[in-house]
């Protein structure tokens, strides 16, 4: 990301110079730009969410009209019938647009199909449909813009969505970087391989560490996400999750940024601007590099990012990971014991990189601290007491607020309630507390608004908008995952909306998404094969409007919030506005793989049980029929790896409390091997330590099942209240030696559900009289 102070090309200082030349140059560009490159914006005053909705979700138009009376509505289907109808609801002046609005809601409608809405005296809006499954390649075409963005190495055609964008390596000299101003002496760093950060190829820890985080904390909470072979990168197929593995290569510089003494570079980047675009790699790599001054902020980055990989990696790679649990503490020591060293926009460097300023190291310290304590006691570290200290005397303890990767305490907090620790169960619930509260007011703001924007519109619009909130849907998923309130989910949807074209700039923010999308955002490389006819690869999630700190010569000023953006075939000189970057698209991964994988209770009707007992045919054995049913999905779709790690929820139909100590439920398997099952619970809205796991021998063992898990709980886990849910509890369970398993004939193992349903392959018990589901 360009930050703050530096414009992408020059200083602040020497904008109006820049912007002279950018215009000529834009012009002189406008007559080279190939034909057929014109999708411009919705020209519909009707907006929708270019793809479509889900059945059970909310479904609000927006209508840009002046009028003040209701106007009337027609939903209709493909074929010209009319599937519903009504009047608008007259909003008005929407302050963060200056439009007056309308909305239309057609929520009730839930066959599936193609529609248009139309609106009396306005014609039209595009085509969109309803079904149960709107985005399926997004998540891994998300994922994508993170091999694009590679540095180090070839970027091969065999692993592009299109061949055109394959390149030999850039930066390949970043094995050894000389010190700016030789702050750190002789040495030279080895920050080799890395993804670039934007549209330029500088390297920044902070950054890197924010969006790494986004991605481990996907892979931490849903393990299924991204199996190995599930991506088309180089390493699929090596047995390790492609999710880690991407992460991994974009983490190899964090080892190498810190000296041998002393902290680490807060930046790597050239010491002039690359050109705009890059035709020339020989040129862009011929160019002097350099690392910049250290920062005590950089070094927290390095100490949270590789303790965070260090626990997640070290079943797959245990020497690497020991290495990453090394630096990351050494780093952690270092950030420590110096006085705190910030990096701001007056601390001479090299003028080819933003500045990524930050005064405040309060809130990297807790961030890090958090991933560190975490691992300690993951790997069962003798320091993880002092670790926890440090968290539990930060004044960001518990803190769950609007997070970036110039504001980190919140990634602490989530990641102690994705990850199994000792913490009092008492603070967890105000964690907990604390996220549905955060939730509750960003779908106040969302409910407020002319557009299905969680961004409060008496407000300017920051840098990065749509990144703010991606990560505000974020913290809607860690709401549903906690309640299973359907209004979070359906608030996550709603921000989908936005980005698909339900916005003031009514355009998909996403590249390749919707009828009219975004075609160019600040990307030097893919820029530069923009100019020949080739189009931007899809699902790449552009910056957003910004009002806030303008300092290109495209994103117009004095505008509204909501539209401060740079328009079409700007972006050499968009950079504002229409930037691309790797901590906007990973919370696209994680946004678009979550509502994804959690469509199945908004995939019908409205009005419909969001999770149905299962009812292919009639059950030869079926189980008793009670209040109390167990929900099971697969937290690792792999079959063959070496742990499984199936997710529960209890849910209680019935009109009494149950207390959780009554109750007990089994989860079948066949053991492999010769080593000791390890049971581990590695998050629960209950709390873990009120979770217990057992492994247990049957007698007569089954066909398909000699083992099962059987999880109990404590008294402290209280009771289960009627209508209510435990919410998840997720185990992870392995041999000792770690050898792989074979789930496929495993009695319980479900790899096709990925979202929670009733499933009577695991069984229930109350005070030890079964109550749900078939024993094998």
């Amino acid at each position: 990301m360009i930050n703050l102070m530096k414009s992408s090309g020059s200083s602040v200082r020497s904008l109006a110079k820049l912007t002279a030349i950018m215009l000529i140059f834009m012009l002189a560009l406008s007559a080279l730009l190939p034909a057929g490159i014109h999708a411009d914006t919705d020209p519909s005053p009707i907006r929708v969410n270019q793809i479509g909705y889900l059945p059970g979700a909310d479904k609000i138009a927006t209508i840009v009209s002046s009028s003040t009376s209701p106007l009337a509505w027609e939903l209709r289907k493909a074929g010209g019938s009319v599937a519903a109808q009504g009047q608008t609801h007259v909003y008005g002046l929407d302050q963060a647009s200056a439009d007056r609005i309308h909305h239309a809601d057609f929520s009730s409608v839930t066959e599936q199909g193609t529609y248009r809405l139309w609106v009396s005296g306005l014609g039209e809006s595009v085509p969109f449909a309803i079904n149960g499954n709107l985005y399926p390649d997004l998540p891994s075409e998300a994922m994508e813009y993170f091999y694009f963005h590679r540095m180090g190495v070839d970027i091969q055609a065999q692993h592009l969505s299109n061949p055109a964008f394959a390149h030999k390596a850039l930066h390949p000299g970043d094995s050894s970087i000389g010190c700016y101003n030789s702050w750190c002496g002789s040495e030279r760093l080895n920050v080799k391989n890395s993804w670039a950060d934007a549209g330029d190829f500088g390297i920044y820890p902070v950054n890197q560490a924010i969006s790494a985080w986004t991605l481990l904390n996907l892979y931490e909470r849903y393990p299924g996400a991204f199996p190995d072979g599930s991506l088309n990168i180089p390493e699929s197929g090596n047995g390790i999750p492609d999710i880690l593995d991407e992460v991994l290569f974009g983490s190899t510089f964090m080892k190498g940024v810190m000296p041998s003494t002393g902290l680490a570079s807060h930046k790597i980047h050239n010491d002039n601007w690359s050109a705009f675009p890059v035709t020339n790699i020989d040129a862009e790599n011929s160019m002097n590099r350099q690392a910049q001054p250290p920062s005590t902020n950089a070094t927290y980055a390095v100490a949270r990012n590789l303790a965070h990989l260090a626990r997640l990696i070290k079943p797959y790679k245990e020497a690497e990971a020991a290495e990453m649990w090394g630096i990351a503490k050494e780093a952690w020591a270092r950030a420590s014991a110096n006085p705190n060293v910030l990096y701001t926009s007056q601390t001479p460097d090299a003028p080819g990189g933003g500045d990524y300023d930050d005064i405040r190291t309060s809130d990297d310290r807790y961030a890090a601290a958090a991933e560190l304590y975490l691992t300690a006691y993951a790997l069962g570290d003798s320091n993880a007491s002092s670790y926890k200290a440090a968290v539990t005397s930060s004044p960001h303890y518990r803190e769950v607020s609007q997070f970036d990767w110039q504001s980190t305490a919140t990634t602490g907090t989530l990641s102690i309630l994705s990850a199994q620790n000792d913490l009092p169960a008492s603070d967890l619930q105000a964690m907990k507390m604390n996220v549905l509260n955060q939730a509750d007011g960003m779908l106040s703001t969302l409910n407020g608004e002319g557009y299905p924007v969680l961004l409060p519109g008496n407000k300017g619009y920051d840098w990065g908008s749509n990144s703010a909130i991606a990560n505000k849907m974020i913290l809607l998923g860690y709401a549903y995952d906690l309640s299973q309130n359907l209004d979070y989910l359906k608030g996550m949807n709603r921000g989908m909306d936005y980005f698909m074209g339900n916005n003031a700039m009514r355009l998909s923010y996403i590249t390749g998404y919707g009828q009219y999308y975004e075609t160019d955002t600040h990307d030097r490389w893919a820029w530069g094969k923009y100019q020949s006819g080739v189009p931007y690869p899809k699902g790449w999630l552009s910056g957003g409007p910004n009002n806030t700190v303008i300092n290109d010569s495209a994103t117009p000023t004095g505008m509204p919030a909501a539209k401060s953006y740079a328009p079409k075939n700007t972006a050499p000189d968009a950079w504002v506005s229409k930037e691309n970057t790797i901590n906007w698209n990973a919370p696209l991964v994680w946004i678009s793989k979550y509502i994804q994988d959690h469509r199945e209770p908004l995939g019908r009707g409205a009005n419909e049980n969001p999770n149905p007992d299962p009812g292919p045919g009639p059950n030869p054995n079926p189980g008793p029929s009670g209040d109390l049913a167990v929900q099971y999905k697969a937290g690792d779709t792999n079959a063959a790896d070496n742990q499984f790690k199936p997710h529960f929820n209890i849910v209680n139909k019935g009109a009494a409390a149950v207390p959780l100590s009554e109750l007990s439920l089994r989860y079948y398997f066949t053991a492999d091997g010769n080593g000791q099952l390890q049971y581990n619970c590695d998050w629960a809205m209950v709390g873990c330590s009120n979770v217990n796991g057992a492994f247990v021998k049957m007698n007569p063992g089954k066909a398909n099942a000699d083992t099962y898990l059987e999880i109990t709980f404590k008294a402290a886990a209280g009771s289960l209240q009627p209508g209510g849910q435990t919410g998840d509890i997720q185990t992870r369970n392995h041999a000792s030696n770690w050898a792989n398993l074979n789930e496929s004939n495993d009695y319980s193992f479900d790899p096709t559900k990925t979202a929670y349903a009733n499933w009577e392959r695991v069984t229930l018990y109350h005070n030890g009289t079964l109550v749900f589901g078939n024993e094998p």
